[in-house]
């Protein structure tokens, strides 16, 4: 297991996201988490663009399936390694994201697909809340109606951008 894979395991594990790649849920879930916790400024150097799911990051893809063949493979290198605990702290702040609200009748990825997408389309694609909204409406219409818990999610985590 290289130091890549070790540091995607630990800031998985520390947002409370499983690593389990099996389904496109599953690896919608990671690729949106991911997104979402490098908002924090713990760049693991994935960037991103706009794919029919949302945020979308090959890179990531080429490093998940590696780490799930070292993981099935039982190889343990990330044992004992830690994130610091400035990378921790950043991580905490964030972390409210990575679950559905109460209130909010969506699984897990499909929260994270909304939040994740609302965030790139006024942060990435700089459209402002109208445009964005619009284009949620459209594309996203099985979590659209969510969208207003969603940008308030992205509020309390100090991370939603006013324009």
């Amino acid at each position: 297991m290289d130091r890549g894979q070790i540091a995607l395991k630990l800031f998985l594990d520390e947002l409370g996201i499983d690593f389990d790649i099996k389904t496109i849920d599953d690896r919608k879930r990671v690729q949106k988490a991911v997104y979402l916790g490098q908002l924090s400024g713990v760049d693991l150097g994935y960037r991103f663009g706009w794919y029919i799911r949302g945020p979308y990051s090959t890179s990531l893809t080429n490093d998940y399936f590696p780490l799930a063949e070292s993981l099935a493979s039982e190889d343990n290198g990330w044992e004992g390694k830690t994130l610091k605990k400035s990378v921790k702290e950043k991580l905490a702040r964030i972390k409210p994201l990575m679950e559905p609200p109460h209130g909010v009748s969506l699984r897990q990825e499909d929260w994270l697909e909304l939040v994740a997408s609302l965030d790139y389309l006024r942060r990435v694609s700089r459209l402002d809340d109208e445009e964005a909204r619009k284009i949620l409406k459209k594309e996203k219409s099985h979590v659209f109606e969510y969208v207003e818990e969603a940008k308030q999610a992205l509020i309390e985590a100090d991370l939603f951008l006013v324009n």
